[in-house]
């Protein structure tokens, strides 16, 4: 389900983020907030992507526990490797995507934000593609992912990761 951006997910992101922040100490190095509930004006799921970022991915075992005492529950790589992802509320409310910081998951999560954030074409193209796949693909989160495959590669080389974008959608 789209919603228009609620000009309200920036500050609870950075409410949330300054709680995990908190809660894992020295573990968590910053928190990015990061996807669509990110860029102003960009249609979204309501649920905020968060970023936490650890020094190594080691350390993400130690935030296990002060995850679930905020509220989330421990879903490991989930399909990404070299990710901790912790996820909060029912329906989902938030996701918080632990990942390495400079790793390569990482700096394409913030190329995606940053490319959305600065160029309203490319913001109002992935906005339209959102309301074409989005009725398709329902809850398939994998299905969705690959078919707005090709416009991330092209965000990713519009981002300077060309040599990092990865092939085909996974």
């Amino acid at each position: 389900m789209l919603a228009p951006h609620d000009p309200g997910w920036l500050a609870a992101a950075a409410d949330e983020g300054r709680r995990i922040a908190n809660a894992c100490g020295p573990a968590v190095v910053r928190v990015e907030h990061i996807g669509s509930t990110a860029v102003p004006g960009l249609i979204a799921k309501p649920v905020i992507d968060l970023m936490p970022l650890l020094k190594c991915f080691d350390d993400g075992y130690a935030c296990v526990a002060p995850m679930r005492a905020l509220g989330y529950w421990y879903a490991g790589e989930f399909g990404i490797a070299g990710r901790h992802l912790f996820i909060k509320g029912s329906p989902r409310t938030h996701h918080a995507h632990m990942l390495v910081e400079g790793s390569i998951e990482a700096r394409r999560h913030v190329a995606v934000r940053d490319i959305l954030r600065t160029h309203p074409e490319a913001s109002a193209r992935y906005a339209a593609l959102k309301k074409e796949l989005a009725p398709r693909f329902g809850d398939d989160r994998e299905g969705f992912a690959e078919a707005k495959g090709a416009f991330m590669r092209e965000i990713f080389v519009l981002a300077g990761l060309r040599d990092e974008a990865p092939g085909p959608a996974r």
